[in-house]
Order: C-alpha cells, then sequence, then structure tokens
C-alpha cells in the first residue's frame, strides 16, 4: 500500500502542476472525478487509493501521462499531443498555448520560423496565418471554398492571439533564428497568391508590408535587447540552422519542453532525461550562434536586411499597396 500510495502521491502532484494555479486543486479534482471535497482530500492524502478509471480520467482532464512516474529514466519518452484538428479546435489550442505560457518563467526557443508569438501582434498577419491553418492545414470544411479575407476570422480568435503575444512580452526569451526565419511565412503568402485565394489582390502586398513592418519592430527590439513594454529579450543568429521549432522552458514547477511540427502541431512533455537533454543542446546550438541583441550592429543589420528583401522582392512582382512607414537600418520606423 506504501509503494501505491507513493505512485499515487507523485501522479496527483504531476496533476496539480499541470492545472491553472488560481484553482483549489481540490475543487479540480472533485470536479474531474465527480466526487465530493471530502473524497478528494482522502486521495490526496493517500487515504483513500485511485482505481484505474480514476487516474484514466484525471490523464484525460490534465494532460498528465502516468507512464513517467514508472519510467523517469528510461529512453520512452512520454509526450502530451496538443495538435489543432481532430482532437482540438483551432480556439482550444490557442488557449492551450496561453495557458501553457501563464505558468513558464524563461524560454529558449530554436526557431526555424519566426515564433508565432510574434506574429500575433499584427492583426492582418495573425488572421492570415489562422486562416492558413484553417484552410491548407487543417482542411477546415467552413474555409475550404472561402477566399482569404481577415473578417472571415472570428474576432475573439485574434484576440487569443494578442492575449497570447502579451504573455509572451511579460516572460525572458531567447531566440535562435536561422537565416530563414521569413521564408515560410512569405511561402505561404506566394501560394496563396499564385493559387488566387486571395479576396483581393493586393492583400498579398498587405500581408508583406506588415511581416516587412514586423521585423523592423522585431529588430529594434533586439537591438535593445527588450521586448516592447516587456522583458529581456536575446536573439541569436545560426548560420547552419536546420532544427524545427523547438522550445525549452522552466516553470513554477520544473521543465517542460515542446516540439512543433506540421504548423499546429505541439508535442509536449515534462521528462527529465528529455528535458536535460534539450537544454544542453540548446546551450551547445547558442554557442554556435552569433548573439545580435544589444550588440553585433553589422550582422543583425545584415540578418533582418536579407529577409526583408526577399519580402520586398516578391512584393515588387504583386499588385502595388504603399509601404506603411520607412524603415531605418536599424529596424526603427521613421
Amino acid at each position: 500500500m506504501g509503494n501505491a500510495n507513493s505512485i499515487q502521491t507523485l501522479f496527483l502532484e504531476e496533476v496539480r502542476k499541470s492545472l491553472p494555479s488560481n484553482r483549489s486543486f481540490v475543487d479540480e479534482l472533485a470536479e474531474a472525478l465527480s466526487i465530493s471535497k471530502d473524497s478528494a482530500y482522502r486521495r490526496i492524502r493517500g487515504e483513500t487509493v485511485l482505481s484505474l478509471d480514476e487516474a484514466k480520467k484525471l490523464c484525460d482532464y490534465s494532460g498528465v501521462s502516468i507512464d513517467t512516474l514508472f519510467s523517469p529514466t528510461s529512453k520512452t519518452v512520454p509526450f502530451i499531443d496538443h495538435a489543432a484538428g481532430a482532437n482540438l479546435t483551432l480556439e482550444q489550442w490557442l488557449n492551450s498555448i496561453l495557458k501553457s505560457l501563464s505558468a513558464i518563467t524563461d524560454i529558449i526557443y530554436a526557431a526555424r520560423d519566426i515564433p508565432i508569438f510574434h506574429l500575433f501582434r499584427k492583426p492582418e498577419l495573425a488572421a492570415f496565418k489562422l486562416f492558413f491553418w484553417q484552410k491548407t492545414v487543417m482542411s477546415n470544411p467552413a474555409f475550404l471554398k472561402q477566399a482569404f479575407d481577415p473578417d472571415a476570422v472570428p474576432k475573439e480568435m485574434l484576440l487569443l492571439g494578442e492575449r497570447i503575444w502579451r504573455k509572451y512580452t511579460t516572460i525572458p526569451s531567447i531566440e535562435i533564428w536561422g537565416a530563414e526565419a521569413a521564408h515560410n511565412t512569405l511561402k505561404q503568402i506566394q501560394f496563396y497568391e499564385d493559387c488566387g485565394f486571395f479576396a483581393q489582390r493586393s492583400q498579398a502586398s498587405r500581408l508583406c508590408d506588415e511581416l516587412v513592418d514586423l521585423l523592423a519592430t522585431i529588430q529594434a527590439e533586439a537591438s535593445d535587447a527588450r521586448k516592447t513594454d516587456g522583458s529581456t529579450f536575446n536573439l541569436y543568429h545560426n548560420e547552419v540552422l536546420t532544427t524545427d521549432n523547438l522550445v525549452f522552458t522552466r516553470t513554477r514547477d520544473g521543465q517542460l519542453t515542446f516540439i512543433n511540427y506540421n504548423g499546429t502541431g505541439l508535442l509536449a512533455t515534462r521528462h527529465n532525461g528529455f528535458c536535460d537533454n534539450t537544454h544542453q543542446y540548446l546551450i551547445s546550438l547558442i554557442k554556435h550562434s552569433t548573439l545580435i541583441s544589444g550588440t553585433a550592429e553589422k550582422e543583425r543589420i545584415k540578418l533582418f536586411s536579407r529577409m526583408t528583401r526577399s519580402l520586398t522582392d516578391f512584393r515588387a512582382t504583386v499588385p502595388a499597396q504603399p509601404l506603411s512607414a520607412r524603415v531605418s537600418h536599424d529596424g526603427r520606423a521613421t
């Protein structure tokens, strides 16, 4: 019984860590298992052993895998799959990101693409990305026959994206970018332009303008080594970065690693061995990268100029739209 209670205690602690900190764990446990608060207390104290059915309910409710407790140092690494599509709507997926950010204290992000947090501060660019995922990645029937129009994306979803960005600004962050960080979004814009998926021909140029403006803002933040009205921001440039979007975080209760796949796929694990290895890999990647925030002005200008040039080159081939602002060499709007 003692060993069972020890495993149960560890399991319930993992469940507690995964749930919002502003709610009583007893209330959450009672709700998840449809039991009284008194019964919930007995399970927390180990006086009542969880049944297999109850353990399964808690796994489904919290996203915690019980496998971690039985083989925390094995080569088998349990992941929770937060993928928009079959199991989650896009809105639920965004809410899961916001929930995760609420518990994170610092982030190291190896970015194959511009981290999605940044895109959420540009309304039309955010609408395009959310629309692209719905139509082209998730094949949502409601979007399949639609051409892109910013109004096609619910305002509530855009506000949720903005909340995600606002939360990200408060978290000290290290980002590692390759030279092609803007390439993926540009290719998506090009694809929609080639296929006639824009409701108005000028939308491709407007999206390019927003992306150019966003890069200018990020470049200025890198110069200051701080996000606008937010926390510290250390940006590195890696010449040979080939990794997918890989995120290591620390939370109030330990470590958490995310692997992004297929656009909206998000695998998450708290497995200590995997998180430790991920952290070591990212530290090694940083050592082989160039710090371009707060220093290395020449390298910073060169990276952002290269990305901006690819956007302006494409923009010159589509219907004209005046740039919203002129941008200085270090990315500051004038």
